[in-house]
């Protein structure tokens, strides 16, 4: 008999009684060893890693890690976003689709035809008829967004003229604010747009640019990061800025002016924690002391996942006694997404996997034999 023949009722046993490193060791032994503790896989936030050169995806969570294989996915397929348990995602031929990783679903949605966004995102759940997607592109002085909501089959474009590189959109994903869409531009700049009523009107335009909303000239130049963040149940836009020469984090709160938008500095987030990256980020009131007033970046230090600080001003990892003021050394998986497990199995059916709705074969072999 060997280790993977073992009774799993006895192996189930087994990890609830191990420290951090050997569980880890135990998923490591064989891939039925690795399911168990993977079987654990909750509902809490977790990293994972997509490691391509071994078609696996390593996941972190409460400082453990697992792999989880996803062979539906092409290796090569690129997230662009995690949201509500689901996953955005392109393949090779620049397709986007739907992935829920949690019940291997996926929804088939059209694909810009003229344009490829650098940033895209969608908000609400893609089974909802409320979902929608946006993307940004900019290139010299203009701005093109695009967008598609449920059960449409075609993408919607608007253009806009602006000054040269008056706004340069940054990879942080958007967020969905009292009825528009912020994007966040490389240097700190804001643009709004109103998808409900997109139009051309010069007097009302649906795309609006606010420029130096950072106070700093020389922040504005130094910023490498750009995280935006819209905590659950808060009212307020947060802004996580990590800069070149200093290598710092600095956060910051969204405050509407005269005509204008300003970033104030932030120096406490109370009882909320952030988890950042380029293709997620969420925040929301920690439900533990030690997990308050935080930040995690898809950095490790070593083989452990590293957090900043705002009580210390620096940054830490869960296990042993290390800190560091700057983010010299740590390994960077700027892709690497965040993503919350469904508490339940959403039991979806077929008709909630389609986009828009689908043309009956029968009615078109009428048509043609009419």
């Amino acid at each position: 008999m060997g280790w993977s023949d073992m009774l799993e009722e006895l192996l189930d046993l087994i990890p609830p009684n191990l420290i951090t490193k050997d569980k880890q060791s135990f998923s490591l032994v064989c891939r039925s060893w690795n399911a168990i503790v993977a079987s654990s896989y909750h509902h809490a936030p977790c990293l994972m890693i997509n490691q391509r050169s071994k078609h696996t995806w390593k996941v972190y969570q409460h400082q453990n890690f697992f792999y989880k294989d996803y062979p539906e996915l092409d290796n090569n397929a690129v997230i662009h976003c995690s949201k509500h348990g689901w996953w955005l995602m392109s393949d090779d031929d620049e397709d986007l689709f739907f992935f829920n990783p949690s019940y291997n679903r996926t929804i088939e949605i059209p694909s810009p035809i003229r344009t490829t966004y650098s940033t895209i995102t969608f908000f609400h759940p893609p089974t909802s008829a409320d979902c929608f997607i946006v993307g940004i592109h900019s290139v010299l002085n203009y701005v093109d967004i695009g967008s598609l909501k449920h059960g449409e089959n075609e993408w919607k474009s608007y253009e806009k003229s602006t000054k040269r590189y008056i706004f340069r959109e940054s990879l942080a994903p958007p967020v969905l604010h009292r009825g528009l869409v912020y994007f966040l531009g490389m240097e700190g700049n804001i643009a709004t747009f109103d998808i409900t009523n997109p139009t051309f009107d010069i007097t009302n335009p649906s795309l609006k640019i606010f420029t130096r909303c950072i106070k700093t000239r020389r922040l504005r130049f130094h910023i490498t990061e750009h995280f935006l963040v819209k905590p659950k149940g808060e009212d307020v836009i947060f802004a996580v800025f990590a800069t070149h020469d200093e290598r710092e984090v600095r956060v910051y709160r969204l405050v509407e002016k005269s005509e204008c938008f300003l970033w104030e500095p932030v120096e406490d987030l109370g009882d909320m924690v952030f988890f950042v990256s380029n293709t997620s980020c969420f925040g929301y009131t920690g439900n533990a002391e030690n997990m308050a007033n935080r930040i995690y970046f898809p950095r490790f230090h070593g083989d452990d996942l590293v957090f900043y600080s705002l009580k210390t001003r620096k940054f830490h990892t869960f296990k042993g006694d290390f800190s560091s003021e700057k983010s010299y050394g740590f390994k960077r998986f700027d892709f690497a997404i965040w993503h919350i497990p469904p508490p339940t199995d959403p039991q979806l059916s077929e008709e909630l996997l389609e986009w828009y709705p689908q043309e009956d074969d029968d009615d078109e072999d009428d048509d043609e034999t009419a």
